[in-house]
């Protein structure tokens, strides 16, 4: 009796040829399609109906195999990019590790601590590529009373017990704004953004613990 041998998952160097293979096809096929339909229109143009049919059909075999092919380029880059974190899960796992016992990041840690704030988040900006951390505000402002009893529509939200407007939560945690929203909140350009979608983004923030 034979036993099946089960084959071995592709590496990531062959995932990634994959995907060189696949774009180089897309860009074949794309121009293909592309010279198909410019053939169509032609015969369309010229009013010849029997060419313009058949003309048709290959506009629509080369449509076709253009979307097959980006489908698979798409479903390889979405494996390279799966193989490549995990590839890396060690690594990103032991960075995370020697910052949890450096002692300059747990100084820092333990003053924001004192000041009430539990988490820090830090990410890279992508327009200066400088570091940027925040954390939550050690005492969230308390809502005000709404002017006009209140309107129909108006979002809440609680943060440690306090309840805010989606107005009044941004204001509270303005350095929560990307650059972008801050400009224009700060302008008082609201229409320019979605003051409740930005109220509900700096909620989950304050909320999740990460």
């Amino acid at each position: 009796m034979t036993q099946a041998t089960e084959k071995a998952p592709p590496t990531l160097a062959e995932l990634e040829g994959k995907v060189q293979r696949l774009d180089a096809q897309a860009l074949k096929d794309g121009q293909a399609a592309l010279d198909a339909g410019k053939a169509f229109a032609a015969a369309v143009k010229s009013g010849d109906v029997d060419k313009a049919v058949e003309l048709a059909d290959a506009r629509a075999k080369a449509n076709a195999t253009l979307g097959k092919t980006q489908s698979q380029l798409k479903t390889a880059t979405s494996a390279v990019e799966s193989a490549t974190r995990s590839q890396n899960a060690g690594k990103i796992a032991d960075i995370h590790t020697a910052m949890a016992s450096d002692a300059a990041v747990n100084g820092f840690m333990d003053a924001l601590d004192k000041l009430g704030c539990k988490w820090t988040k830090i990410e890279r900006s992508e327009e200066t590529g400088k570091l940027i951390i925040n954390s939550p505000e050690t005492a969230p402002r308390k809502a005000r009373a709404s002017s006009n009893g209140g309107s129909r529509g108006t979002a809440s939200w609680e943060v440690d017990g306090q309840s805010f407007t989606s107005r009044e939560l941004i204001e509270a945690h303005a350095d929560m704004l990307t650059d972008k929203v801050r400009e224009h909140f700060d302008s008082g350009n609201f229409r320019a953004f979605s003051m409740t979608r930005e109220a509900e983004r700096i909620h989950g923030l304050l909320t999740s613990g990460n």
